[in-house]
């Protein structure tokens, strides 16, 4: 086959059935996208439409894509219906997905509950691809509650830089969290989009595929910073070295690197004797760079290691924790907020367990002993992951139907479960006098197309590309909203 992706092999087996199952005479169905839960959060951040669009829907379909599921569907129900035989014969001949696909500007944030995308056939005789096509668009739960996860970090860090660090170190924010999640995600392709996600909010990414497919599927400017990193080191290198050479693996890395930013993994033995001892020694080697040290304390209880542990011993640098060590070893200043910042020639970085209340709590406590959030950096990986399409309550619904020439408003309405219930009829999406989103259910037709919701893809074209700088501006502006 000239293509290898058959979309009508990407769905739920009980999807391969329903073309069968609609009420006879119907020609038309109409389903939406909606985040239905703000139980993990209050809004989301629309984004990676595009690029299950230009993967995925935007691929030809073939008479040979229609074989190939008749013979799989056979395979998995014991036979197939005449009824869908000569469907999916029909949608091959045609060749393309006929549904249009409405939504919200990519990056656009809103509170949850809303419509965010609607789905329509364009040819009657192919109402039931909307529902078909479902189970490969709900896929967008995923890149859509990662970036709502990474924005809420951000929403972090901006209070907490507003209230401890000097303006002009602002642009220390888009490094605050970095992504260490490529090792963590359950495939290649999984963690170039939660990639793309995270660098809706930050700048700091250690997940290579996420630059490819930014640049690809988002036609990122490669002039501009798309994720930047840094030199750092590993545990297997730092062993490499052996337990009695551990000093001299850090003088290989200062070595290595005599300029710029170098992070050295600093756990794997004793973190409190290479923040003293090791220190100590290496101390004018490390003034002497042109460029920061930054130490990765990354083993126990984020907070009381970065903070110190008030059980600990008085005076011991369990209880002083890795910030005063730097701090009494490297010395700081004091910025214009009245907050201790660190010789810029030192730093840290925390890279594990770092989940968004501990967070919340480490900075707070630095808050509480006098430094800035400039003097940590963390990274995050799995946690930007760890969630599910429940996280937000992802479902795509149909809400309207037409039957010959009878319009039909429909909704699901669980008695047992409230929280299930979908709008109803046909949707618009706007914006009041506040600037705040608001969802108006059973339009008319003409109501419909008033909204904020524009086409996007219409028989198997993309009508309009969103540019990855852009959306990111987009995130950018509403921060903090």
């Amino acid at each position: 086959m000239a293509n290898d992706i058959n979309l009508l092999l990407l769905t739920d087996v009980y999807k391969m059935g329903h073309m069968e199952q609609y009420v006879p005479g119907t020609n038309k169905v109409y389903s939406y996208l909606c985040a239905r839960s703000n139980r993990s959060f209050p809004k989301a951040v629309f984004f990676g439409l595009q690029y299950y669009l230009q993967k995925y829907l935007s691929q030809p379909i073939t008479p040979e894509h229609a074989e190939e599921f008749l013979t799989t569907r056979a395979a998995i129900l014991g036979g197939n219906s005449p009824e869908v035989e000569t469907k999916i014969r029909a949608l091959g001949a045609l060749g393309y997905l006929p549904i249009e696909i409405k939504a919200v500007e990519e990056g656009t944030i809103l509170p949850v509950k809303n419509v965010l995308m609607t789905i329509t056939n364009t040819h009657p005789d192919f109402y039931w691809i909307v529902g078909f096509v479902e189970s490969l668009l709900l896929k967008l739960w995923y890149p859509i509650t990662v970036a709502t996860g990474c924005l809420t970090y951000r929403e972090v860090v901006e209070a907490a830089f507003n209230e401890t660090v000097d303006e002009d170190m602002f642009f220390l924010k888009d490094f605050a969290v970095h992504d260490f999640g490529y090792r963590g995600d359950a495939s290649e392709e999984g963690a170039a989009i939660s990639g793309a996600a995270h660098l809706l909010s930050f700048l700091g990414s250690d997940t290579v595929p996420t630059f490819a497919f930014a640049v690809k599927h988002y036609n990122a400017d490669t002039t501009q910073p798309i994720m930047l990193s840094v030199p750092a080191s590993e545990h297997s290198v730092m062993c490499s070295f052996g337990r009695d050479g551990e000093l001299d693996a850090y003088r290989n890395m200062l070595s290595l690197y005599p300029s710029g930013i170098v992070s050295i993994v600093s756990d794997t033995y004793d973190i409190w004797n290479v923040l003293t001892h090791f220190a100590a020694i290496l101390k004018e080697d490390i003034l002497a760079r042109d460029g920061k040290v930054v130490f990765r304390p990354d083993s126990g209880n984020p907070e009381l290691i970065i903070c110190g542990n008030p059980e600990a011993p008085e005076g011991s640098p369990e209880n002083k924790g890795c910030v005063r060590l730097l701090d009494e070893m490297f010395g700081s200043t004091i910025n214009k907020n009245g907050y201790k910042v660190l010789n810029p020639k030192v730093g840290l970085i925390y890279g594990d367990g770092m989940y968004l209340d501990r967070y919340k709590r480490t900075l707070a406590r630095l808050k509480e002993m006098g430094y800035a959030a400039t003097n940590l950096v963390i990274g995050v990986g799995g946690i930007l992951r760890n969630h599910t399409r429940d996280t937000l309550g992802f479902a795509i619904k149909a809400t309207y139907v037409q039957v010959g020439e009878e319009q039909r408003d429909i909704e699901k309405d669980p008695i047992t479960d409230p929280g299930k219930k979908s709008l109803k009829g046909l949707l618009s999406l706007h914006k009041d006098a506040d600037g705040n989103y608001f969802t108006k259910d059973q339009c008319t037709w003409d109501e419909e197309k008033e909204g904020l919701l524009k086409p996007v893809f219409r028989d198997g074209k993309l009508l309009r590309l969103s540019q990855f700088n852009q959306i990111r501006n987009l995130v950018a502006s509403t921060v903090g909203v």
